[in-house]
């Protein structure tokens, strides 16, 4: 992995500070809402960022394990 064109290695950078990013997010909504009338309203976006942190998850590994570049 220490082979990484400077290029590729600023891609990882920029992917895993955006899943770092996404888990905080996450966790703040896995947090028990309680006495929150709109809570429901919060689960179209926990379902969006779910689905950011598997595409980004994914880019990355795709990224790491692609040795063409």
């Amino acid at each position: 992995m220490t082979n990484f064109s400077d290029d590729k290695w600023q891609q990882i950078k920029v992917l895993a500070a955006r899943l770092q990013a996404i888990k905080t997010m996450l966790e703040v909504f896995n947090e028990p809402i309680e006495n929150r009338p709109f809570a429901h309203e919060f689960n179209p976006i926990k379902e969006q960022l779910e689905a950011d942190f598997e595409q980004t998850l994914s880019a990355l590994l795709e990224l790491i394990e692609d040795e063409d570049g």
